[in-house]
């Protein structure tokens, strides 16, 4: 028997594993106990047999605790278990039993991954190593770097991840901005620039590897006007031009629209 004692304001423990040489690791659910109880679990283990027609399966992971699940080829869990302080855990496999495919791991805060699997010879030992990856990078994880380039100082850069979200910002500074993204991270495929007075442009992008620099340029192109901004300073919104004689007067006047791109020039009489 093992005693532990646990303070119960601080991180609740969910399970027990326990795991000897010789034996097959095994696991049970534990709940925490109030100030001053004690809360028993058994955890029987099973001994490795000698020989046998049984083959091995062992996991190799990164976290403590994860929960791996032996899927046979019916879709359903033939084995579960937890990874051990060791964080791996080896489960026996019946070669007469239904075929294995496939081995599922997770963890709250990790993706789940799931890898393919071949059922082992009598005796043998099938290793399979899975790598988790965090739900959410820690800050100071492996970082790439994505360098756009621009015309226009001060315009606005937008990377945008494969969900359409804006994963990162930056600014345009000395013609560029360089702007660190995790690798680990959910992967942008785009560069949006903007500024005032420009027509906005997208181009494609890659996410760099860690410590690689990756270049893009997005030049930006001055956004067009209906008529020039001579012309409209020339006439105004109405100009008039008035051309007397000595019985009545004849004035001439520009309509201009600048929706329909029209200039119109109108006569009008009258007599003095």
């Amino acid at each position: 028997m093992a005693e532990f004692y646990v303070y119960t304001t601080g991180t609740p423990a969910s399970q027990v594993i326990v795991s000897a040489d010789g034996y097959y690791t095994a696991s049970a659910p534990v709940t925490v106990p109030a100030s001053g109880e004690t809360t028993q679990v058994t955890v029987t283990l099973e001994a490795k047999p000698v020989g046998g027609d049984r083959g091995f399966l062992q996991v190799n992971t990164n976290i403590i605790g994860a929960k791996v699940d032996v899927m046979s080829i019916s879709g359903s869990v033939a084995e579960t278990g937890y990874t051990d302080i060791n964080v791996k855990i080896e489960f026996a496999i019946f070669k007469t039993g239904t075929p294995i495919s496939s081995v599922v791991v997770s963890a709250p805060g990790w993706v789940t991954q799931t890898v393919s699997v071949t059922v082992p010879a009598k005796g043998q030992t099938e290793t399979v190593n899975i790598e988790m990856v965090s739900t959410d990078p820690i800050i100071g994880g492996d970082r790439g770097v994505i360098s756009v380039t621009s015309n226009v100082e001060g315009a606005k850069v937008e990377l945008i991840s494969i969900s359409g979200d804006v994963g990162y910002t930056g600014t345009i500074s000395n013609g560029k901005a360089d702007i660190a993204v995790y690798t680990t991270g959910t992967p942008v495929n785009q560069a949006r620039v903007s500024a005032t007075g420009y027509q906005t442009a997208t181009v494609g992008v890659t996410m760099p590897a860690k410590g690689e620099t990756v270049t893009v340029n997005v030049p930006l192109t001055v956004t067009s006007y209906p008529m020039g901004f001579a012309l409209i300073g020339l006439l105004g919104v109405i100009g008039v031009i008035a051309l007397v004689r000595r019985d009545y007067h004849h004035f001439f006047y520009f309509i201009i629209n600048l929706t329909l791109h029209i200039v119109k020039l109108v006569q009008c009489n009258y007599y003095m």
